[in-house]
């Protein structure tokens, strides 16, 4: 009769055989790696360097060989055995002489310092230069600036009225809107003339009449200066 095949049972073995064979790896790595990095550390050996003779040095062979220490220049210069001269009383060490010179031959440049137009023609005579003048352009006069203030008449009374206030001062009614040097225009405080316009103008000593249309009062109103 054939044996049952049990899929259980194989499993099993073959878990049983990883597992044996997880150990004995184990053991083969735990044997080899410290050799492995044993090797892998270990240092080269020293190079031995080999003595090279210097040149012109014949090579020792079979023992040292004793060298002749090198010759010591003598100086072939003999050393100055007379001393120095020293100057008695009275005597002179060395002298100079004074180059001599020509008394006929002229020593001064006569060309030094002079330039040719320097140097007048004989016979002619130079006239002076007249100093070169740019002609100015004349000043022109500041114009003076407008006046602030204006006194004004108003039905006989006068009073001195600053440039943007309201006059009379009893009743007022008109705003001093402009100066020039000449004229001064007037508007109504708080509202405009009859003809649409904003202000009117008085010139200097003219009466200008005016009336307010709500009650029909009348006003006459003169420019009398200017500051």
């Amino acid at each position: 009769m054939p044996k049952k095949f049990d899929p259980k049972a194989k499993a099993k073995k073959q878990k049983i055989i990883a597992a044996v064979l997880g150990v004995l790896l184990l053991g083969v790595l735990a044997y080899e790696v410290p050799s492995l990095m044993k090797s892998m550390n270990k240092k080269p050996p020293a190079a031995t360097a080999a003595a090279t003779p210097a040149p012109g040095v014949p090579p020792v062979v079979g023992g040292p060989v004793a060298v002749a220490p090198p010759a010591i220049p003598v100086a072939t210069t003999l050393a100055d055995s007379d001393p120095p001269a020293q100057a008695g009383s009275g005597q002179l060490l060395s002298f100079d002489r004074f180059t001599s010179k020509d008394p006929f031959a002229q020593q001064v440049d006569a060309a030094v310092g002079t330039t040719p137009s320097a140097t007048a023609k004989p016979g002619k005579a130079t006239k002076p230069k007249a100093p070169s003048t740019t002609p100015t352009a004349p000043s022109q006069p500041v114009p003076a600036p407008n006046p602030s203030t204006a006194r004004i008449s108003v039905n006989g009374t006068s009073e001195l009225v600053e440039l943007g206030k309201t006059f009379p001062s009893s009743d007022p009614v008109f705003r001093l809107v402009t100066l020039t040097r000449t004229t001064a225009k007037v508007g109504i405080a708080g509202g405009s003339l009859s003809t649409g316009e904003g202000t009117t103008t008085l010139t200097k000593g003219k009466k200008v009449t005016l009336m307010n249309t709500a009650d029909g009062t009348r006003y006459q109103l003169i420019l009398l200066s200017l500051s």
